[in-house]
Order: structure tokens, then C-alpha cells, then sequence
């Protein structure tokens, strides 16, 4: 018996996240907000979910039905948070209609009459 190796691809999830500038992000007009935020949001969906990117269905699917569940819902939630200096709440992005509605909520912590209380810089004591 003889061993074959095989190239092993590189990982979706391995792919490389570009996250969006936070001061673009504020200044931009509302469909463009969104538009960065979505494309944000796909390429770490596809990281926690082992996918590429632009097969993560963001407008007809819930949450759980792409498969995030509390464990990568906590691990998609700490990486947003992280990123864009955002507070989620864990119940309502696993219980999202859609990538899309959670992207909207993102898009309105950034400018808008609904923003909400952002992350505030750590300051070293």
C-alpha cells in the first residue's frame, strides 16, 4: 500500500476579514454603511462558519438555520463586537430573521437616530 498525499485547501474560514474603518463606517451615507457592513459581516460569517463568504445567504435564511447556534452565535458575537467597538446582544443575533436584519442593526449603531451605546476604547490605568 502506497501513501498519496493530498493538498489540503485553505480553509474559508481561514480567509482574510478586512474590517471595516470605523471613521468610513460613521461618515458614510446609510446605503453605503450598510453595504460595507454586509460585506463585513458575510466574510466573518463564512470565517465562523467554515464557508466562503459569498455563499452565506444574508437575506432569507435565520441565524440558526445557517448554523449559528449559541456557541458560534458567542464566537460571531465576540468578534463583532471586537471589531466595530459594538454591544450585541447574544438573543438577538441568534434569533435574527436574517444576516440582513443583523447587518441593519450594526448599520444603525453608527449614525441615525436609533445608535446605541458603542464599546468605549480600553484606556490602560
Amino acid at each position: 500500500m502506497t501513501a498519496t498525499s493530498y493538498a489540503v485547501p485553505a480553509r474559508p474560514a481561514d480567509a482574510e476579514v478586512c474590517v471595516p474603518d470605523l471613521a468610513d463606517l460613521a461618515a458614510a451615507a446609510p446605503d453605503e454603511r450598510t453595504r460595507i457592513l454586509g460585506t463585513y459581516v458575510r466574510q466573518e460569517l463564512g470565517r465562523v462558519l467554515g464557508i466562503a463568504p459569498h455563499l452565506v445567504d444574508t437575506t432569507d435564511r435565520p441565524m440558526n438555520s445557517l448554523g449559528i447556534g449559541s456557541i458560534a452565535g458567542l464566537e460571531l458575537q465576540y468578534r463583532l463586537e471586537a471589531a466595530l467597538r459594538v454591544e450585541l446582544n447574544l438573543q438577538m443575533l441568534l434569533l435574527a430573521n436574517s444576516a440582513a436584519e443583523l447587518i441593519d442593526c450594526l448599520a444603525t449603531q453608527f449614525g441615525g437616530p436609533h445608535t446605541l451605546r458603542r464599546h468605549e476604547a480600553a484606556v490602560p490605568a
